[in-house]
């Protein structure tokens, strides 16, 4: 035997264990940054284009759309500090994650 045993002044489980904080899950819809409203935050979770890269939008970093202008036109978007123009094929190219 090992010799340890609870009946002897030993730690019970419930003692000698720390508790663990339980972290509530998030759940994260997936979309394209074009699916978004104006005023809506996002992760960047996905970019396919290396253009877009060059503009400081990379995954992981948090998108805000700031204006969607009508008829096809630009979606406004600020990453970070800076705020970029993004066509709306771009928008479309780039996979998001939102918090239900």
């Amino acid at each position: 035997m090992t010799g340890q045993s609870d009946a002897g002044g030993g730690r019970s489980n419930r003692q000698g264990k720390r508790r663990r904080k339980r972290r509530r899950k998030r759940r994260c819809k997936r979309c394209r940054l074009d699916d978004l409203e104006c005023g809506e935050c996002a992760r960047i979770e996905d970019v396919d284009r290396e253009c877009l890269r060059s503009m400081g939008v990379r995954p992981g970093k948090t998108v805000e759309v700031h204006t969607k202008h009508p008829f096809g036109g630009p979606v406004v978007v600020s990453v970070g500090r800076s705020t970029v123009s993004l066509s709306r094929s771009q928008a479309r190219d780039l996979e998001v994650a939102t918090e239900e």
